[in-house]
């Protein structure tokens, strides 16, 4: 991993998280902003290979968004290969449509929210350890974290663990960030900022990337 030109954001125990994954459909969030809706293929010399998703409605391609929310339609395409370096956060859950073909309705359901990142920002190479010893004492607590790419996951605090931390359904409504039974995901590549995702969602999140810790 240390050859790869975005090493300082290499996490190897982030990565088996997602080679966990495999087979299984997902939502990438990349450190550019960008977002990649598809099922973890293949897997090999750091690289991940998205391919399109199974048990989707109307869907048999792999979905990209860039980080561009006045683009219309996500892109669509038969395979992505990601650097693992290059990804924040793993979506995993019961997707039954695509979260990149509904997230302009989603931005809708969320009380009329509005939400602007900046993906240019400036890149942090790694996260204060005083930041992450707060967000360790905050399991079990509904928080949300932002990281490079301008991605904000909103939910509740499970395990923090080797620079990886979980994140899972709200137990709390605080409009128009929480939202009981969902986690929320707020970035640069979705129409109005922002997809509600209701149901049994996990996000898994590489903590060399966090930026800051968000509190209802």
């Amino acid at each position: 991993m240390s050859n790869t030109p975005l090493h300082h954001f290499c996490n190897k125990e982030f990565v088996c998280e997602i080679e966990d994954l495999r087979e299984r459909n997902v939502l990438l969030l990349l450190i550019d902003g960008s977002a990649i809706f598809g099922r973890i293929g293949r897997i090999e010399d750091c690289v991940i290979s998205m391919v399109p998703p199974i048990g989707v409605t109307a869907l048999n391609l792999v979905q990209l968004r860039p980080p561009n929310p006045t683009l219309a339609i996500p892109i669509l395409v038969s395979q992505i290969l990601v650097d693992l370096c290059d990804v924040a956060h793993v979506v995993e859950g019961p997707f039954i449509t695509s979260p990149l073909t509904l997230c302009a309705d989603a931005a809708v359901t969320a009380a009329g929210a509005h939400h602007t990142r900046n993906a240019s920002a400036p890149v942090a190479t790694r996260p204060q350890c005083e930041l992450l010893d707060e967000l360790e004492d905050l399991e079990a607590q509904n928080i949300g974290i932002t990281t490079v790419g301008g991605w904000s996951i909103l939910g509740v605090l499970g395990e923090v663990d080797d620079c990886v931390s979980l994140i899972s359904s709200s137990t709390t409504a605080f409009p128009p960030l929480f939202f009981i039974g969902a986690v929320t995901v707020l970035g640069p590549a979705f129409p109005g900022g922002l997809i509600v995702l209701f149901g049994t969602f996990r996000v898994w999140s590489n903590l060399k990337a966090l930026t800051q810790v968000i509190l209802p």
